[in-house]
């Protein structure tokens, strides 16, 4: 009996050494996401309906050797929507180049507006305020009066934008020589106008 319990307990020393040596394991492993209480895990789903806008310019804002009492420039554009939904957008200025520094005193005296219209395509009637007159800007940026516009289903929204130079009649020299062009984009709802320089 003895021998046969030698043998036993050396096959099992053996088995011992063997598993050692080779590392069998048997885990068992959970993965559990535990979520930041200051930033709570959260699922969402977002269905949206397809968009359909389409955004029509007949002209960019291009003024060289500005001159106090010039004719105002302007041009009319539109943002379609051929979806089924009402859709809100942005209005940014895109494509700004001018050696206007921001610094000249007549600065101030050159200014844009915008315009809803009932109607477009050529002659913006019935017009209604959506941006006063305000100063140029020097880079691309929002426009703060029109970030939240919407177009309804179906429907075309008109816009008149108009840039005027000002004669206040004391000396506007500094704005000698100074240009501007630039034009006026639709962008996303919120969108950072950063993303367009």
């Amino acid at each position: 009996m003895e021998k046969k319990n030698m043998v036993f307990l050396s096959v099992i020393a053996v088995a011992t050494l063997l598993t050692a040596v080779v590392g069998t394991t048997f885990s068992f492993f959970t993965a559990t996401v535990s979520p930041n209480p200051e930033k709570p895990v959260q699922n969402t789903t977002v269905t949206t309906p397809t968009l359909g806008i389409t955004y029509a310019q007949d002209g960019t804002i291009n003024m060289q050797n500005i001159s106090p009492g010039a004719a105002d420039q302007s041009f009319i554009f539109s943002v379609t929507n051929s979806s089924t939904v009402a859709t809100t957008f942005n209005l940014v200025w895109s494509e700004v180049s001018t050696t206007i520094t921001g610094s000249e005193k007549s600065a101030k005296d050159l200014t844009y507006k915008i315009e809803k219209c009932t109607a477009g395509d050529g002659a913006c009637t019935s017009t209604s305020p959506l941006q006063a007159a305000t100063k140029l800007p020097l880079t691309n940026g929002a426009i703060p009066s029109a970030n939240a516009e919407v177009v309804q289903a179906s429907g075309t929204n008109y816009y008149k934008v108009t840039v005027s130079f000002a004669d206040t009649g004391v000396e506007q020299n500094d704005m000698q020589g100074k240009s501007f062009t630039g034009k006026i984009v639709v962008g996303a709802a919120a969108q950072d106008a950063s993303a367009l320089e």
